[in-house]
């Protein structure tokens, strides 16, 4: 081995590149526990773009990690925020590394990402729209089908605005939406005028094929305003009405009642789906549940999420514990929750919590998903971090997408963070580009692409027949870079294979002169000889001098007395 290396290293060295660079990942990896990275010295959102997208995508830093998180699922999520540029925001998958797999833009500001079922078919759905209204925001709900083309534009009935925090399909194949609408309420038992305003939270269950409303439920009607916990402050006019309920979540059970959460009220209710009259409480000024916990599973505050789990006997929830955007605290942390509910004997029990490790406090957003392996994802809203649970609350994964400096400044944020099976067959062609003497390649939202290959051929829109493959490379990311080390042309372009070798899509043909890639590689290569060569003759005389070192210190403990010995 020492031998080897003493020999001129430049063909060594070269023989080793090409043995091991037919592939190399055009993505840069994740950070691992990068305290640079939290401490915002690479900005507040990291970063990466690539060559042969337009695309920009973050940048993880992964915390811990485990193999008990990667089910095969993707993650999903919208970031945005003061420090995510326009070109980074919008709906984003990303798979189990935290590389990106689909993004898209162009629908203003974003949030609610998920996979839905309608029609037996799955579905990409997502709010687009204008969030600076207030907290909640007018705007429609999209539905992108597998080959990522919009099948859907729906908004809410009765000419009001859709609102940002939810749009659920049931099992009727309608959808639950929220909408926030200025209405005029008597507001002197909370020093203010008779005549006052509200932004009025309220629930619209909407045909999805036709946009026709099937129920709706107002808050105003139900809840007297004294109940909130959000101070009126100088709010309560026409021009400045008060959001004294803050609908965000909105479930739908087999019984066709519906479970709502409230954020102002500190309460999820129990809403009949016949009368629209409130069977129970859980939570607020007006709990109707003993609680058997010692207060933990009542005391939840400004909570997000809520959703049935163990056939409609636990709640699931993430308990924000602070408010936006004073960020008054009510709790030293957030947590998901998972309550027991027994609605015969009125109890409520607290059966989990799941803490961040660095217990993150979130005055807004979040979302707590029971996924179906029993793992629990919750997403922390207003910071940028998201962490995976075992259900007992063992922490498994934990990753930021922002900077933990840029955590309670709203630099970088995602609604909900959430992970879904999903199988992505993009109508578009993948794209390359050359740069370098290298291809890179990436096709957005392909879930199924196993490997690539690099066809060349005589003519640019030549017979299947006629393309030959040249160089394979495996997918590994994103973007993949593939040195073009053999002659090729005069015309390439690169084919995206499943997993059983069937081609699933190609680039666009493009003219390549491989002969002049080869002969700049080749200048490239003789130009840095000189230097490869006195790097390696630098090694071996390094080694020799540490070998000869070591070989001097032996040399000198064998004339040691036998008495000056010294075992431990």
């Amino acid at each position: 081995m020492f031998s080897r290396l003493c020999l001129p290293p430049n063909s060594i060295l070269l023989s080793f590149l090409l043995q091991n660079i037919t592939h190399v990942l055009a993505d840069l990896s994740p950070y691992f526990s990068d305290k640079k990275f939290d401490n915002g010295e690479y900005g507040s959102y990291p970063m990466q773009t690539f060559h042969s997208s337009k695309l920009v995508a973050p940048r993880i830093n992964v915390l811990s990690t485990s193999s008990r998180c990667d089910d095969g699922s993707y993650t999903l999520m919208t970031p945005r925020g003061h420090r995510v540029p326009d070109e980074a925001r919008g709906p984003m998958i990303l798979d189990h590394r935290g590389d990106l797999v689909w993004a898209v833009t162009g629908y203003e500001q974003t949030y609610d990402l998920m996979v839905q079922e309608y029609g037996g078919q799955q579905y990409l759905t997502f709010w687009g729209g204008n969030d600076a209204i207030g907290g909640h925001g007018a705007g429609d709900y999209y539905m992108i089908d597998s080959t990522y083309k919009q099948t859907a534009k729906i908004g809410a009935a009765s000419g009001m605005a859709a609102d940002l925090h939810e749009f659920r399909f049931t099992d009727q194949e309608t959808a639950l939406i929220t909408v926030y609408d200025v209405h005029q309420v008597d507001l002197t038992s909370v020093g203010k005028s008779k005549d006052g305003y509200v932004w009025d939270s309220l629930f619209q269950e909407i045909s999805i094929s036709n946009g026709e409303l099937i129920f709706q439920w107002r808050a105003s009607d139900h809840y007297d305003v004294v109940e909130s916990f959000h101070d009126i402050g100088d709010e309560g006019a026409q021009d400045r009405p008060w959001d004294f309920f803050h609908i965000n979540s909105v479930e739908k059970d087999p019984w066709g009642n519906y479970l709502v959460s409230s954020r102002y009220m500190h309460t999820i209710t129990y809403v009949n789906g016949t009368s629209g009259s409130i069977d129970w409480r859980l939570g607020g000024k007006r709990n109707d549940f003993k609680d058997v916990s010692d207060g933990r599973a009542t005391d939840f505050t400004f909570q997000h999420d809520a959703r049935w789990h163990n056939n409609y006997t636990v709640i699931s929830l993430f308990d924000n514990g602070a408010q936006y955007p004073s960020h008054d605290e009510n709790a030293p942390y957030s947590r998901g929750m998972k309550i027991a509910i027994d609605d015969e004997k009125m109890t409520a029990r607290l059966v989990t919590e799941y803490i961040n490790p660095e217990k993150l406090l979130s005055s807004s957003q979040g979302s707590t998903q029971i996924l179906p392996n029993g793992n629990v994802l919750v997403g922390y809203g207003y910071n940028g971090a998201f962490t995976e649970y075992a259900a007992n609350g063992d922490t498994l994964c934990d990753a930021h997408f922002g900077s933990a400096s840029s955590f309670h400044t709203g630099e970088v944020q995602s609604y909900r963070t959430m992970k879904f099976n999903w199988t992505g067959r993009p109508h578009t062609n993948p794209s390359m580009a050359i740069v370098d003497g290298s291809a890179y390649v990436s096709w957005n939202g392909a879930t199924e692409v196993h490997q690539w290959v690099v066809n060349n051929c005589e003519y640019q829109n030549g017979r299947e027949e006629l393309w030959q493959p040249s160089i394979n490379a495996k997918k590994d990311g994103f973007e993949t870079m593939i040195p073009l080390t053999k002659v090729l042309g005069p015309y390439i372009r690169i084919a995206a294979l499943d997993e059983e070798g069937h081609t699933i899509g190609t680039t666009e043909s493009v003219p390549f002169d491989g002969e002049t890639v080869l002969q700049e590689l080749q200048l490239t290569s003789s130009a840095s000889r000189p230097i490869v060569f006195f790097i390696g003759l630098l090694a071996c005389v390094t080694t020799a001098i540490v070998i000869g070192w070591v070989l001097k210190r032996l040399r000198r403990r064998t004339h040691f007395p036998y008495s000056k010995l010294r075992w431990p």
